[in-house]
């Protein structure tokens, strides 16, 4: 009797267990990333989340994951150079949320990007389990991190100039550029490569930030001379 059921036993286990040739041809699930291309630590539930949706929504050549994880390195960066203490949870939600309101579908007629960003924000942070007590330094990095803007908190200066050099150098006439997107001619980018290079630089909050501005805007003013020098006497660059 304890034969048979042994017997019967190993039948089951025979007929249950995948074979070699099942188990290659199951597919593989990915691993979560557990950081960003250029090292940030993803090593939160609510870090993955901000960066998967980041990641998948946020695909823009000129506002898009790309810009938001430079801002984050450098805006690391310039809080070390400068002597800040800052909070590097309130620095990733920021700079990988944003943009968030000025890119389509998300953005809304009349609403200023940055208002928007921070309303789509909240709530999603809320829902990844985000430490919400430090959200109004979010909130405040959010809205100050236009060029023009007066930011309030540390976490919102080093966001600030960080935004603010990647329209500098040969990155911000890159995405200057990009940004013309199916327009007839890039006028507009030529102009405002020209309108940054002067305006940005005296804006800067930190030491740092306005040293790198110097080398940026010599790379942008000697684009600008360049793209003269090619065009044709008479003819429109």
């Amino acid at each position: 009797m304890k034969t048979s059921a042994l017997a019967i036993a190993a039948g089951i286990l025979l007929l249950t267990a995948p074979s070699a040739s099942s188990a290659q041809d199951a597919p593989a699930v990915a691993a979560a990333p557990t950081a960003t291309p250029a090292g940030i630590p993803l090593d939160s539930p609510w870090r993955r989340a901000v960066y998967e949706q980041a990641n998948t929504h946020f695909l823009h050549p000129s506002w898009g994951v790309r810009h938001s994880e430079r801002n984050y390195v450098l805006g690391m960066a310039l809080a070390q150079a400068d002597g800040l203490t800052i909070d590097p949870d309130v620095l990733f939600a920021a700079a990988f949320l944003h943009d968030w309101g000025g890119i389509e579908p998300f953005d809304l007629p009349g609403v200023d990007h940055a208002v928007r960003s921070v309303e789509l924000a909240e709530p999603f942070l809320t829902e990844a389990g985000f430490p919400m007590e430090k959200f109004p330094a979010v909130r405040a990095a959010i809205l100050g991190h236009m060029y023009d803007k007066e930011p309030e908190g540390p976490e919102a200066v080093v966001l600030h100039d960080a935004d603010a050099l990647d329209f500098l150098g040969a990155l911000g006439a890159a995405r200057m550029l990009a940004a013309t997107g199916e327009a007839h001619d890039y006028d507009l980018a030529l102009r405002r490569i020209e309108r940054f290079a002067a305006d940005i630089p005296p804006r800067l909050k930190t030491a740092p930030a306005r040293d790198m501005a110097v080398q940026r805007v010599a790379v942008m003013t000697d684009f600008l001379a360049e793209v003269r020098r090619e065009t044709p006497e008479g003819a429109r660059p």
